[in-house]
């Protein structure tokens, strides 16, 4: 290849994913790599609050083709949830959130074990394939336990 041509290559990637934020209307990520050699992105959202997080995630995940969920239970009682798909210009994205299960209105039942929302129970470090619809449920709880604790305080 041409020694020019990986600047070239990062600039298309640059535009087209910057294209697939502007054009779908995509909350900004808080961390982006993107690999030139792989041709890949890597989208991270860390600020907000945990709901808020894993809705991004969603929000993203819904404008992508051939979407794969999966979440892990983490030491210390945090839930990761990553997803993988393909925009429609065909670059591979990688998308990354993580939140307390305090946070979403779970309960930690002991070092390697929780549950989310009475319904999902989860054990550490075995990464589960989940459904968009099964991260919404769990976003949609954990923003109706903390409306109710914020009426209540």
């Amino acid at each position: 290849m041409p020694e020019n041509s990986a600047p070239r290559r990062l600039d298309g990637l640059l535009r087209s994913i910057r294209g697939h934020i502007r054009t779908l209307g995509l909350p900004r990520p808080d961390r982006l790599v993107i690999s030139t050699p792989s041709g890949s992105v890597h989208a991270e959202f860390t600020s907000g609050t945990a709901p808020d997080r894993l809705a991004c995630l969603l929000v993203w995940a819904a404008s992508l083709h051939g979407v794969e969920l999966t979440w892990t239970l983490q030491a210390a009682g945090t839930l990761a949830v990553a997803a993988t798909g393909r925009t429609r210009s065909g670059i591979t994205v990688g998308l990354a959130a993580s939140a307390s299960v305090i946070e979403l209105g779970g309960k930690v039942k002991s070092r390697a074990a929780a549950v989310l929302g009475d319904t999902f129970r989860l054990t550490a470090h075995s990464p589960e394939q989940v459904t968009f619809d099964e991260v919404a449920q769990v976003v949609q709880s954990a923003r109706l336990t903390s409306a109710r604790l914020a009426v209540a305080a």
